[in-house]
């Protein structure tokens, strides 16, 4: 399967939530037959800072959504957009996944909410992150999420073959980024997927990459604009020695031989 990520850059000048989600939408529309694609966190209002540009970019989600909707149907892919929208009279921060036929496969709303997002009046996921669509076991983690082991380790019993992180991460060290996203790759024995926005700085922000089951980042933008796509056997597993003249064993299960939850539970 060919797989694709989408950088923008944050800085657009005026109406940068606008500049910003017309970029995407190109983008989106070069994505070839049968590929899966994942857009960054906030497709809709990335650029700005401050709650009330914020609130005002939600408008655009439905419009948004709906291209993305009509997209994989024309080229029979997969679609994973994130936007921040009003959901039944309740603002989300929402990953959506569409099927080949354009159906909304999944929806994952944001579990972890930093300062900005409860300010703004985001309100909690539910917890659900998982979902298995043609058979593929699709795992979700957006911006945030990746600080926190909780859902990591969740996600690493749930056997996920891909996990779509939608990114921000404006302010972290981009060798921090690159750490966090390998680190979930090899944990989790999974494709990792993530899109975010280029800083135009060496050191911060970017980084949206491809990343194999062994950890092994495979593309990585860095703070480059655009797209980069890989071609992945999504069901591809990493196996590693179970012991010292042992045999093989997928890396996620040497790893939960070994924990110890009872101890840390006192």
């Amino acid at each position: 399967m060919e797989v694709a990520v989408v950088q923008p850059a944050y800085f657009m000048g005026d109406n940068p939530d606008k500049k910003i989600a017309e970029f995407l939408l190109e983008e989106l529309a070069k994505v070839n037959k049968d590929a899966l694609i994942v857009l960054p966190e906030y497709s809709n209002a990335g650029g700005l800072s401050d709650v009330e540009n914020e609130r005002k970019a939600i408008s655009r989600a439905k419009s948004m959504l709906e291209k993305a909707k009509k997209i994989a149907k024309e080229k029979s892919a997969y679609v994973a957009i994130n936007v921040l929208e009003d959901r039944d009279g309740s603002i989300k921060n929402s990953t959506y996944l569409f099927n080949k036929k354009g159906e909304m496969a999944f929806v994952y709303d944001k579990i972890h909410l930093p300062p900005s997002e409860i300010e703004l009046g985001v309100e909690y996921g539910d917890g659900k992150c998982v979902c298995e669509v043609d058979g593929i076991r699709f795992g979700f983690l957006t911006c945030y999420d990746v600080y926190f082991n909780e859902q990591i380790e969740y996600l690493a019993n749930q056997k996920p073959d891909v996990i779509i992180i939608p990114g921000y991460q404006r302010g972290e060290d981009a060798d921090i980024i690159r750490a966090q996203t390998k680190m979930i790759a090899f944990r989790c024995n999974a494709f990792v997927l993530k899109s975010s926005y280029s800083m135009n700085d060496d050191n911060h922000g970017g980084c949206s990459m491809i990343v194999g089951p062994n950890g092994k980042i495979i593309k990585d933008l860095g703070k480059e604009i655009g797209s980069i796509k890989a071609e992945i056997d999504i069901k591809s597993k990493h196996y590693r020695s179970a012991g010292y003249g042992k045999g093989q064993i997928r890396n996620d299960e040497f790893i939960n031989i070994g924990l110890r939850p009872d101890v840390f539970k006192k």
